[in-house]
């Protein structure tokens, strides 16, 4: 009778540990399945020798198919962030595809444009801006409505080569070109006004003919170029600055005859509501292209690259500097990647041959305060402002700066990651290296009043990635181990999956990964009301609490307008939001078995196997997979695709 007992319970156990997932329907297609895909929105889609296909994803029926892209390669598809479209590029021009129907609401060559070179999707408006070259050769920029796909307006040679395509609003767009800014009508894609953006734009207007010559030449020139433009609209609305940035070489020979290659960057200022130039002369700082902001309505410049540079502020009233000895800016060691606010300035973080540093920024008089910028071991990836300081952590260690002293808090720096740290409350979270086991620091005091009893070593030389906080616990993962520690720094439980080895198994669940964590930051803002939220806790009199509310709004009012593309968009955005919360409960791992390949659904905590999927043993997979509502596409023979739930 015992031994029946030991036996019944070792083959529920793994019962329970191996149950296969369920398998809802089985598709087949007249031809081979060539490759398949989930977009982040949950469109499922299928390409065969026929054509492409978009398969409903709970019967496995066809909703739309288009046998145009019967020869189409998989990295001619593209989904368009933030929208329920792909763009589709062949010989035959490019596409772009609603995804839900499967409606092609641009095709390039039916339209007339030989090249295309931007396109833009804009939600206010409802349409989508295609820019390029006409069969004759001519700039040309057309709009499509979304929800019909009618040409609202095409315009050729009226604009010149288009940049950047801005929304003012749902009637307007500020349209960025070489050698203009031009504000449009986006309904019917009129000029509103039209102004040369520099003085040597102008100059080359007023030589008439022989200077529309010489700005054909420039903007033939200009083709295949990298055009790298920094666009800051000031909140209010009123003026914005456009950056753009300029590769000087062979200004001077190095020591070992190699040029020296510098960069300088050109700010101007506009108004908005006439395109007039608000500086009489462009402000140019030294080094690439970096970070703007608005301290006081005026234009903060905070430069890159790999050599030291200045930090300046200047008057939106004539473009002076305002910082540093005649206005020169203030100097600082390396170029800036990044920077934290705080109440009184920020911390800016600066890089300079492979080394990474930290200062302080007072920016109501200008100067940095510490006395010594501090040297940091590896790219500053995380920073988070306490009542001690900015904690920060890099690619290898993590410690809080004093922002009024420079000190730093803990004379060792903790050894981490900047992807193993989360905070929750006055607690902040992390995998310290050194002790190979979690710890936890109190934000108050900076004291470690928690550290793993026990370390964890994974398996195959992985080091834990991720560190995620559970009710339950802390959970440290890697693509093959998990462990996880309690509140109090027991270990709960350590697993392990010995993984495939071959790389094609892994492409499809590593893409499956990227576009659930784009989705979920996406969504959230989307469907959640986060930005309305947002809106109420800046304040409805401040500009950023208006900025945040009349977005969330916009985004309400898309799921009104069910028949448009973005209502589509929001629609899908909020259902698939909630699932998101059951989502983040498991993850799907790739393991080896005797039967072949397996993929597994790991219940977080527990770290446990909940069901699995049998992939069998061909080397080079073909599935999909859709994290978010946990669904699995596998082909199966050579026409057939098998819809699995985990």
């Amino acid at each position: 009778m015992l031994k029946k007992l030991i036996l019944s319970a070792l083959i529920l156990f793994n019962l329970t540990i191996f149950a296969q997932a369920e398998e809802t329907w089985t598709s087949t297609f007249n031809n081979e399945v060539n490759w398949q895909t989930v977009s982040a929105l949950g469109n499922y889609v299928v390409q065969t020798n026929s054509g492409l296909f978009g398969i409903d994803n709970t019967s496995g029926e066809v909703i739309w198919s288009d046998i145009t892209f019967g020869r189409l390669n998989e990295n001619s598809f593209t989904e368009l962030d933030s929208s329920p479209f792909a763009k589709i590029e062949t010989d035959k021009g490019l596409f772009i595809l609603n995804l839900f129907d499967g409606t092609k609401v641009f095709n390039s060559f039916e339209h007339g444009i030989k090249n295309v070179k931007q396109h833009f999707v804009l939600y206010q408006s409802n349409s989508i801006v295609v820019a390029g070259k006409s069969v004759s050769g001519e700039d040309i920029a057309l709009s499509i409505d979304i929800a019909s796909g009618k040409v609202l307006w095409s315009k050729e040679g009226s604009f010149g080569k288009l940049v950047n395509l801005v929304e003012l609003n749902e009637d307007e767009l500020l349209g960025i070109t070489l050698l203009k800014n031009v504000k449009i009508n986006s309904k019917s894609g009129d000029v509103i006004w039209s102004i040369d953006n520099s003085s040597e734009a102008k100059q080359l207007s007023n030589m008439g003919a022989f200077g529309n010559l010489l700005k054909n030449v420039a903007e033939a020139a200009s083709e295949g170029m990298e055009i790298k433009l920094d666009f800051n609209m000031h909140p209010s609305g009123d003026y914005f600055v456009i950056g753009s940035e300029q590769r000087n070489e062979n200004q001077s020979m190095s020591s070992n005859g190699n040029n020296i290659v510098t960069f300088t960057s050109t700010y101007r200022a506009y108004d908005v509501t006439n395109g007039e130039m608000i500086w009489k002369d462009p402000v140019q700082v030294k080094g690439q292209l970096g970070l703007t902001a608005w301290i006081n309505n005026n234009l903060l410049v905070l430069p890159q690259g790999k050599q030291n540079s200045k930090v300046n502020l200047f008057s939106m009233l004539d473009g002076s500097g305002l910082w540093g000895k005649k206005g020169n800016g203030i100097s600082i060691k390396g170029g800036i990647y990044d920077y934290t606010p705080t109440k009184n300035g920020m911390l800016v973080i600066t890089t300079r041959n492979e080394k990474h540093f930290l200062n302080y920024l007072d920016t109501k008089n200008g100067l940095f305060t510490f006395d010594k910028t501090i040297k940091v071991k590896g790219h500053v990836g995380y920073t988070l402002t306490t009542e001690l300081g900015i904690l920060y952590a890099t690619a290898e260690e993590m410690n809080i700066v004093n922002t009024g002293t420079g000190e730093l808090l803990w004379d060792k720096d903790l050894k981490t990651h900047y992807k193993l740290v989360n905070h929750n409350g006055n607690h902040l979270y992390t995998y310290d290296y050194k002790a190979g086991a979690v710890i936890s620091v109190n934000l108050d005091n900076g004291a470690i009043d928690m550290s793993g009893s026990e370390p964890v070593k994974f398996e195959e030389n992985e080091s834990p990635n991720t560190l995620e906080l559970r009710e339950k616990g802390i959970l440290l993962s890697s693509d093959q181990n998990f462990a996880m520690y309690d509140y109090n720094g027991a270990l709960l439980f350590q697993k392990y999956y010995a993984s495939p080895r071959e790389e094609g198994w892994k492409r499809a669940l590593l893409f499956a990964g990227a576009v659930y964590a784009g989705y979920v930051s996406v969504a959230s803002a989307m469907a959640s009301g986060v930005l309305q939220e947002a809106g109420a806790q800046q304040g409805l009199n401040t500009v950023e609490g208006q900025t945040f509310a009349q977005l969330g709004s916009a985004y309400n009012e898309m799921g009104k307008s069910a028949g448009s593309a973005a209502g589509l968009a929001f629609n899908a955005a909020n259902k698939r939001f909630k699932a998101t919360k059951e989502a983040r409960n498991y993850c799907m791992v790739l393991t080896k078995s005797e039967n072949g390949i397996e993929l597994l659904k790991i219940n977080k905590d527990t770290g446990k196997s909940e069901s699995s999927i049998p992939l069998g043993k061909n080397r080079k997979p073909n599935y999909a997979i859709d994290l978010v509502e946990g669904e699995v596409y596998l082909k199966h023979d050579s026409n057939r695709v098998k819809r699995f739930i985990l």
